[in-house]
């Protein structure tokens, strides 16, 4: 586990519960014989461990303090839960990003919707070569992506509205970036990294809640500005510990994510399904019968897990509630 490097070596079944036994993990609550059936159908042990980063380890002994087999499932199993929930908002957001796109470009008198896509590629060359991989390779669209090649196999011809079709979540947000930079309007810039990032670590199927205690990523990290002044700027929000909460990169950006979810879905048109899933979100995370309190006694000791927890529950209930003011107009 943590600090150690049982990671390089194979272990049966039977050696994982014997090392987790060795570093003081309890089998109190889950049973050594339901515990391996879970290793063995369910998640495997170097997942599984990772989770147990959120717990304090003796430095001498090297042994954990409080921790069951029974927390490190039930952290994999709230995870699961949370990276649905981030990729549905996720692909959402992509959607609604390419339709609000589109719409500034149809009122654009100022490009054609075939120059910003040269420019775009000028500076994205990665672009161009995934263009020509997916035409080249079993992909659902290969046909769309060939036809948009020509004689020297190089992307011709293509505008705003075809390219959005072939392009990677990470090109898109690239093209975005170029079409706002060139033409000067609202947009979230400033919040695709976030975006990005969680969205690819939930499709990966990261272990986001294992770095609650130990942040991921951190010397790469940088918190949005924006965002920043948007929390500081809500009186509901002032007593939570707004800056040592955002300074972890996964909760920083699943925040960041929520906010533009409901940011860019605030209009007539999408505000049903809005709402609708933001309710689903609070009955996850806020009802005392959601799945996310189901077993709340299993970390009751550990104020990494529940600090986080009341970070993420207050600014859900914050937006949730906004939401449902009529007078209430945008987040962002």
């Amino acid at each position: 586990m943590e600090n150690q490097t049982d990671d390089k070596v194979k272990l049966t079944v039977d050696e994982q519960i014997t090392d987790m036994r060795t570093k003081n993990v309890q089998f109190e609550i889950c049973s050594i014989e339901d515990a391996k059936k879970f290793l063995k159908y369910n998640n495997y042990y170097f997942k599984l461990k990772s989770y147990a980063r959120n717990y304090v380890v003796n430095p001498q002994t090297k042994k954990y303090y409080n921790l069951d087999f029974a927390y490190l499932v039930e952290l994999s199993k709230l995870d699961m839960h949370i990276r649905k929930i981030i990729l549905e908002m996720s692909l959402d957001v992509e959607h609604y990003l390419k339709v609000r796109l589109m719409n500034d470009l149809s009122n654009n008198p100022l490009e054609d919707g075939y120059n910003i896509v040269e420019v775009f590629l000028q500076y994205n060359p990665s672009a161009q070569e995934d263009i020509k991989r997916k035409a080249s390779t079993y992909s659902f669209c290969s046909d769309l992506a060939e036809k948009h090649l020509n004689q020297y196999n190089e992307p011709e011809k293509l505008a705003v509205w075809n390219i959005v079709e072939l392009l990677s979540f990470g090109n898109f947000m690239e093209l975005y970036t170029v079409y706002y930079q060139t033409y000067k309007s609202f947009n979230y810039i400033p919040y695709l990294k976030s975006i990005k990032f969680i969205r690819n670590a939930a499709a990966h199927n990261n272990c986001l809640l294992s770095s609650l205690k130990k942040p991921n990523s951190v010397k790469k990290f940088s918190k949005t500005k924006e965002l920043a002044n948007v929390l500081g700027k809500a009186p509901e929000l002032r007593h939570l510990n707004r800056e040592g909460m955002m300074k972890n990169p996964v909760i920083h950006d699943f925040v960041t994510l929520l906010f533009i979810y409901n940011d860019v879905m605030k209009v007539s048109a999408t505000k049903n399904v809005r709402n609708k899933k933001m309710q689903e979100i609070r009955t996850l995370f806020c009802d005392d019968k959601g799945r996310m309190k189901r077993n709340k006694e299993f970390f009751e000791k550990n104020s990494y897990i529940k600090d986080a927890y009341f970070f993420v529950s207050s600014i859900i209930e914050y937006i949730d509630k906004k939401n449902h003011n009529p007078k209430h107009t945008n987040f962002l």
